[in-house]
């Protein structure tokens, strides 16, 4: 076996190892926070995203380790065998199936993060570019694969040994057209992305974190870049593309899962909640966003949720403040938690529920028509 064909094995198990891991991890904190049946549509497409995945790694290896493609030197078509033919068939079915898992995979994961984009910004101005950018990502999905199905004519000549034309084995034109597509959806989301993060109220270590995280969004776009240039530019084409194919389609896994482990690293590693964040133990808990107030005769805690202080679990996985306030109510010894609207001043009106139903509870603050004065009413569900 040579030294490149047992890299590529080695390096493209790990990455998809690695990425595969990543992926459990996401699912298994979403799971946990939302429920299966709860699961949002970022989650089921990156559940899907782990067969186009699969199938990326399975496929590339083949084309390494059958009998090649019809990607052939003129010392190679000449020395074609009906053996050595028959191989290159079946690697070139190959290598389309790489093309198309490819694209399916990357897709995925730039409608997963335009998903998450979407939750956090919520009906602001923000979110009208980011549906401009999903409307583009769309397209550009829409014509990679116009571009793949009419590149090369007939289709089957995809396979085709030798190859009928040069596009039918080098994908020129086809390639051309998904760099363009791919390249520039990622950099819009990169502009979108980043300057949404820098606005976030969350202490700058954790922020550092998300923009690092994000800000892998440039290795994606140079991969992309230098996929392209192994694929195309004559004194470099060599099988190294899909080393670079790989290698992004990793990359953009690892970025569109990372930011939604957030939760449960939060969950195994409790001071990640408020790390940053500046606390105060005395008089500090007026300060923090804590009250105290009784209900059924029961005395509770309550904790804003996102204030300067106070606890940051919020709605979205990141750790971000959401556009609505949140409140945390602490029976002694049985946390219970409660979605608070935006209120200026509220007091609590008693109902009679149960122990159990209380534990289930969820409140919601709605304005009142009078100025400077709200209620909150406690709904068992």
């Amino acid at each position: 076996m040579s030294s490149f064909k047992s890299d590529f094995r080695t390096e493209t198990w790990t990455l998809y190892s690695v990425g595969l891991f990543i992926i459990v991890l996401r699912l298994t904190a979403r799971i946990r926070k939302l429920g299966i049946q709860r699961l949002q549509a970022d989650d089921w497409a990156m559940i899907q995203g782990i067969v186009w995945y699969t199938l990326l790694v399975v496929s590339i290896n083949r084309i390494i380790f059958g009998g090649g493609s019809n990607f052939m030197t003129p010392e190679e078509v000449a020395a074609l065998t009906p053996e050595t033919r028959q191989d290159r068939i079946v690697g070139s079915k190959w290598v389309l199936v790489s093309e198309q898992s490819t694209v399916l995979t990357i897709w995925t994961c730039k409608l997963c993060m335009l998903f998450i984009y979407r939750r956090m910004t919520g009906g602001s101005q923000q979110a009208k570019l980011i549906n401009l950018v999903f409307i583009w990502v769309v397209a550009g999905f829409i014509g990679t694969q116009i571009a793949i199905f009419t590149n090369c004519r007939p289709f089957e000549d995809y396979w085709s040994v030798p190859p009928a034309s040069n596009q039918c084995w080098s994908y020129y034109n086809y390639a051309i057209i998904e760099a363009i597509f791919n390249i520039s959806a990622d950099i819009l989301m990169l502009l979108v992305a980043i300057p949404m993060l820098f606005k976030t109220r969350i202490p700058l270590q954790q922020k550092a974190v998300l923009l690092t995280i994000f800000g892998m969004g440039t290795f994606v776009i140079i991969a992309a870049i230098l996929t392209k240039v192994y694929a195309l530019y004559p004194p470099l084409i060599s099988y190294s593309y899909l080393n670079w194919y790989f290698r992004e389609a990793s990359v953009c896994i690892y970025v569109t899962n990372l930011p939604a482990i957030w939760s449960l690293l939060r969950d195994v590693f409790p001071f990640l909640t408020r790390w940053g964040y500046q606390t105060q133990r005395s008089s500090g808990a007026r300060s923090a966003g804590v009250s105290r107030s009784r209900i059924d005769g029961k005395s509770f805690t309550m904790q804003r949720l996102g204030s300067a202080n106070g606890d940051v679990d919020g709605k979205d996985d990141l750790g971000m403040t959401p556009t609505q306030s949140q409140t945390r109510i602490i029976q002694h010894g049985d946390p219970q938690v409660l979605e608070i609207n935006t209120a200026r001043t509220f007091s609590v009106q008693q109902e009679s529920i149960s122990d159990d139903d209380l534990e289930a509870a969820v409140s919601t603050i709605h304005d009142n028509t009078k100025p400077g004065h709200s209620r909150t009413n406690c709904t068992a569900v």
